[in-house]
């Protein structure tokens, strides 16, 4: 059988005296103020805007030219590493155990180099990606807040499939945004 302890039965009583005291203090400011009422609402797909901005689309392609880039750096050191472990496989038979084993430490070492290349390469594009996407993300949260500001929007949604199911597309102010950007960031 449970007995509360002293220090349950403090908690108990301290909250109660809390929720007790908050209770007309909220409910005051509830009935003083009013919940606001939602009248004008819009949605922007950011994705769009990241995507069809002219910046969006020059970011775009210098991505490209720099996984291009990469791609490359690492296609030379993958066919190299291809190379030298076809000629040891050609050669084993003539070199030394010793000879051999050394080769093989070699090999190993240049896999792991490469293994490491590829995760520095990686964390390259991503940071680059980064970056020009909020670069991007911070100019159309100005053009929308402007746009909200002209059109008396109260709020303003990211549309997504995670954040919004539907919306009516009379709402939706993404080519406004992206009209906007083009004028607004050259």
């Amino acid at each position: 059988m449970f007995r509360p302890t002293p220090m349950t039965r403090w908690f108990k009583t301290l909250t109660l005296a809390t929720a007790l005291c908050a209770a007309p203090t909220l409910s005051g400011v509830a009935s003083a103020a009013g919940p606001a009422k939602l009248e004008k609402l819009a949605v922007v797909d950011l994705q769009r805007c990241i995507m069809e901005t002219e910046q969006g689309q020059a970011a775009t392609k210098e991505l490209e030219k720099a996984l291009q880039r990469s791609e490359a750096k690492l296609d030379r050191a993958q066919k190299e590493l291809q190379k030298q472990a076809t000629d040891l496989q050609a050669k084993a038979a003539m070199l030394s155990p010793e000879e051999g084993m050394r080769r093989e430490q070699e090999l190993m070492r240049k896999q792991a180099e490469l293994q490491q290349l590829y995760e520095e390469q990686s964390v390259k594009l991503q940071e680059k990606e980064a970056q020009l996407t909020e670069k991007i993300y911070r100019n159309v949260a100005k053009v929308v807040k402007q746009l909200a500001a002209e059109e008396g929007l109260q709020v303003v949604l990211v549309r997504s499939p995670a954040t919004v199911i539907y919306a009516n597309p009379k709402i939706d102010l993404t080519n406004k945004v992206i009209v906007a950007y083009d004028k607004q960031f050259k």
